[in-house]
């Protein structure tokens, strides 16, 4: 009679486990790869040449995205630096032609391997409204290895080449 019991018992144990491992369909759902709305895209931006003022003809474009009301972000592309040399951007008061040497605000280096910001693809600018007054800015970028090796006016002081609200 033992030997009954204890089949049926564990018979009746793969049944019930059969039952509910089973039981429930499994659903395979596919990944979504959208963004929320408005989430992922920086789309409000502002664009400006930077040209070579030395014989390494370093040319490129700087670009100050608005991320949020007291964001800002800014990111730098830069062409024909030289590998494993590191150079400085700065935002400085007035116009290029003023010959300004005031910087307003240091920006983060820029790696000579890539041609972009060395730490990461954007510098925060963390100023309530600095994307808003951009254009009322007199000021200009420079970007300088051992001496100044590309710039370009922003602000007031030029036009944006890429504009996009």
């Amino acid at each position: 009679m033992k030997p009954i019991l204890n089949t049926l018992y564990t018979l009746s144990t793969v049944l019930l486990l059969t039952a509910l491992l089973t039981a429930c369909e499994q659903k395979d759902f596919e990944p979504n790869y959208n963004a929320a709305p408005g989430g992922g895209t920086l789309s409000t931006y502002k664009a400006y040449t930077l040209t070579s003022t030395s014989a390494q003809g370093i040319y490129g474009r700087v670009v100050f995205y608005k991320y949020s009301a007291a964001v800002t972000l800014v990111q730098m592309g830069l062409y024909n630096t030289t590998k494993g040399t590191t150079y400085q951007a700065s935002i400085y008061s007035g116009a290029l032609a003023a010959n300004p040497t005031t910087a307003l605000k240091p920006l983060d280096k820029i790696d000579g391997t890539t041609g972009a910001f060395a730490t990461t693809k954007y510098f925060s600018i963390n100023e309530a409204g600095f994307y808003d007054k951009l254009d009322t800015y007199n000021a200009s970028v420079k970007i300088m290895g051992t001496t100044m090796v590309a710039s370009g006016n922003i602000g007031s002081n030029a036009k944006p080449v890429v504009v996009a609200q």
